[in-house]
């Protein structure tokens, strides 16, 4: 064969920025075969119309990809999706990159404290009985816990509640109180119920419903920061109950002290966590 128009490995690995061991690998894996391949000595020899599939293994190993990710990369550029698939991979790294912004912040709410991480302060104390609006929803339970999705439902079933309160011409009398009828050991949904407190008996509507929230002694808890650790203060609140003998004897409650709608930075957001104790 001519080989006069050919590229040898070793200049074709210098041409591409491909080193000659990964080119073997791309041959074993059927993305990028010599044209070539003397029989006498084994030498692997290219062509310039090559160059396009090097170049985008080349782009594939800048972005991170894995030898599959690559062969998706070459199929997506063949039948001409090249965009397209690249826009996939990009809103892949997007949501990364939100996932390490949120851990991030996790770390910057532990250590943002002078104290002992990841302690909080329990009480005692009476809470009185409260008229509320009241509209029950669920999610379903994932792991880890996703604290955004959880938001996003208790907003949606709030809405309810929110809305049957101003058609009766009333503004709440108090924050919302959020209900959690949930068993976290074992449950595989979360169920809750958006209490909206206000100052007299009111008609109810369709999922929603006026109740009243009876008084209760209740261990509470403070938490201060975004929701994405919440459930680390549910669970020594927990824990704290039963180490010092009592029972549980209701929904957990959650009130939002400080919310996004009072600040934008996550650090100042305030949450009371309240477990009603067995009598």
């Amino acid at each position: 064969m001519d080989k006069s128009g050919l590229i040898p490995i070793g200049r074709f690995a210098k041409l591409t920025d491909l080193s000659p061991r990964l080119l073997r690998r791309l041959d074993e894996r059927g993305l990028l075969s010599p044209v070539f391949v003397d029989p006498d000595t084994r030498y692997r020899y290219y062509d310039l119309g090559q160059t396009r599939v090097a170049s985008l293994v080349h782009l594939g190993r800048q972005l991170g990809l894995t030898m599959d990710q690559m062969a998706d990369l070459i199929e997506a550029s063949e039948r001409g999706d090249l965009r397209a698939h690249l826009q996939r991979h990009r809103d892949g790294v997007a949501a990364r990159l939100a996932d390490l912004g949120r851990l991030l912040r996790l770390l910057d709410q532990e250590l943002q404290s002078d104290g002992p991480l990841m302690t909080y302060e329990i009480a005692l104390k009476e809470v009185p009985a409260l008229l509320v609006m009241s509209a029950p929803g669920s999610v379903p339970r994932t792991h880890p816990h996703d604290p955004w999705s959880l938001e996003r439902a208790l907003r949606r079933t709030g809405a309810k509640a929110l809305v049957q309160v101003a058609r009766q011409h009333v503004k709440p009398a108090a924050p919302t109180i959020i209900l959690y009828h949930t068993d976290f050991e074992i449950d595989d949904e979360i169920a809750f119920e958006v209490c909206v407190p206000v100052p007299r008996r009111l008609s109810g509507g369709p999922g929603v419903d006026c109740k009243e929230l009876p008084a209760a002694r209740v261990a509470s808890v403070t938490f201060r920061g975004p929701y994405d650790t919440i459930w680390n203060a549910h669970a020594e609140l927990h824990a704290w109950i039963g180490e010092n003998g009592y029972v549980a004897g209701g929904p957990v409650r959650e009130l939002g002290v400080v919310t996004d709608e009072d600040t934008d930075d996550p650090r100042e957001w305030v949450t009371e966590i309240a477990v009603p104790l067995a009598t």
